[in-house]
């Protein structure tokens, strides 16, 4: 089934699990680098999976995206900040930690990334990128990236589970049915407007 013909009458549970879920697992691959996409959630489900692949020797540099003002714990701040200081809280070190704080939505994320590792890692010289963002919302980050970013450099991903959008969880609650669906609708609109290329799931 091509993306582009999917309509809200058509969201199964099966072509749900199809668009937002399959083949996306984490390859265990070394990076350039670590994308870290924000959100105001970001730095509990996220970050964490982001450090995790860090001191694991996968890469040895994490970009944080996130420009959008939020409140966190009575603090206003960049999404990017918030990440930053959970980060540091695990431990990774400062000089490994790229900030970027000018994106407000995922298409933004991406774009604003590829200033990013220009000016810190020239982009000619970056082979592969790890993508982090949560489960449900890697297939759009992912193709947003592969057609965004310049075609020598691989991007893969890596799934952050949140508590209710999981692959097995999120038709048992009201809260995560209506965040999957509102996602896979997402993707179809952003296929239909051009964002990126329709494909097959």
């Amino acid at each position: 089934m091509w993306v582009s013909k999917i309509t809200k009458e058509k969201l199964t549970n099966d072509v749900i699990d199809r668009l937002l879920f399959e083949g996306l697992n984490d390859n265990g691959a070394s990076v350039d680098c670590i994308i870290v996409l924000g959100s105001i959630k970001a730095a509990k489900y996220r970050v964490p999976i982001a450090a995790e692949a860090f001191f694991s020797g996968r890469a040895e540099k994490i970009l944080l995206c996130g420009g959008k003002i939020r409140s966190f714990s009575g603090q206003h701040m960049a999404e990017a900040d918030n990440m930053y200081q959970k980060a540091l809280e695990l431990g990774v070190p400062e000089s490994s930690i790229i900030i970027e704080k000018n994106s407000q939505n995922t298409i933004e994320n991406i774009l604003c990334s590829l200033l990013k590792l220009q000016r810190s890692m020239w982009l000619n010289k970056v082979k592969s990128v790890l993508l982090v963002t949560t489960t449900y919302h890697m297939r759009r980050s992912l193709q947003i990236a592969r057609y965004l970013f310049p075609s020598h450099i691989n991007i893969y991903p890596c799934p952050a589970d949140d508590i209710t959008t999981k692959r097995d969880n999120w038709m048992n609650t009201p809260e995560g049915i209506d965040r999957v669906k509102k996602e896979a609708l997402n993707i179809v609109k952003c296929v239909n407007n051009g964002v990126f290329p329709d494909f097959e799931i």
